[in-house]
């Protein structure tokens, strides 16, 4: 037997950087994302008869994931399994459709389509029902936290044991990437977390994140798009400020990647209207900007040598 399912990736205004210690992935503060529609990990699963044991291998035309990303992968499952209490064992294929390890949010979208199609499966086979899409959010979270964010669109607010939408008034937007390194990335989001609350700017934090949470979901409300861009752009410079003054410092950004921010910030100056826009651990720099002007803001970025450009909706 064969099952399938697919979830999307997501990309954080205020970012989950942070784990509260021996909680597994219990952020120490909330975060909120825009879900991406477009960029999306595919899982099969396939009960295999006969087998000692489960195994990953990646979709047809899809890249392999790095060891440690397969032992983290097929461990959830297999706890998955366990906490459904079925003792059969399966073949786990994924894919994305975008790259991997590459500040992304391919984890999110990973463990999402990993635990909705292996909850499914699983219910199938017992002849329960399967959980709902916010019990799924929670378990979900216990395999990559910024997976639970990607069960609820186009907007999501996590916090604590929550996982819930978020109102928004704000024009549809699309995410345009500027992509300038789709390779791996040196220090892994799961190592991320851990320095950065060794940077003498970590006091403070939970704090200074959670005031700029509210601010943002009330302008969102108010469909203030210029503060949400403000705010988004402190959010970005702070949590990278963590990670280049943290004990040993890390660094994700290319060199095209500050040529990319210093066009955000020009347009914002010479014209009053630009990109809201941010970037995860990684060197790649998202840019939500107004479905009726996103072709006009891609033909700007892509002038911008080095650099080429992915789209999303919501």
């Amino acid at each position: 037997m064969i099952w399938k399912g697919s979830a999307p990736s997501n990309i954080a205004l205020i970012k989950y950087m942070g784990k509260e210690s021996g909680l597994g992935n219990h952020a120490v503060n909330p975060s909120l994302s825009m879900t991406l529609s477009k960029f999306t990990t595919s899982v099969e699963l396939e009960k295999v008869e006969g087998a000692a044991n489960d195994r990953w291998r990646p979709l047809p035309g899809s890249a392999p994931l790095r060891e440690e990303s397969t032992r983290r992968f097929v461990e959830f499952f297999q706890k998955l399994k366990k906490d459904a209490g079925v003792e059969a064992f399966f073949e786990i294929r994924s894919g994305n459709n975008f790259p991997s390890d590459a500040g992304l949010a391919s984890s999110a979208s990973s463990f999402a389509a990993l635990t909705k199609t292996a909850l499914t499966a699983f219910a199938e086979l017992k002849g329960t029902k399967a959980p709902d899409a916010a019990s799924m959010a929670r378990i979900s979270r216990t395999g990559s936290g910024s997976s639970c964010r990607s069960f609820f669109a186009p907007w999501c607010r996590w916090e604590g044991e929550q996982v819930s939408p978020v109102p928004s008034a704000l024009p549809e937007l699309i995410d345009l990437v500027a992509v300038m390194d789709g390779g791996y990335k040196k220090v892994s989001s799961s190592e991320a977390h851990k320095r950065v609350q060794t940077s003498p700017l970590f006091k403070g934090r939970v704090e200074r994140a959670t005031q700029r949470l509210v601010a943002l979901e009330s302008a969102m409300k108010e469909g203030n798009y210029r503060r949400v861009a403000e705010l988004s752009w402190e959010e970005l410079w702070e949590m990278h400020s963590l990670f280049h003054t943290s004990q040993p410092p890390f660094f994700y950004f290319a060199p095209e990647t500050l040529s990319v921010l210093r066009w955000a910030e020009e347009r914002w100056e010479k014209t009053g209207h630009g990109p809201i826009t941010t970037i995860d651990a990684g060197p790649n720099v998202h840019f939500l900007v107004p479905a009726n002007e996103a072709a006009m803001f891609r033909a700007e970025i892509e002038k911008i040598p080095g650099v080429t450009v992915m789209e999303s909706p919501a």
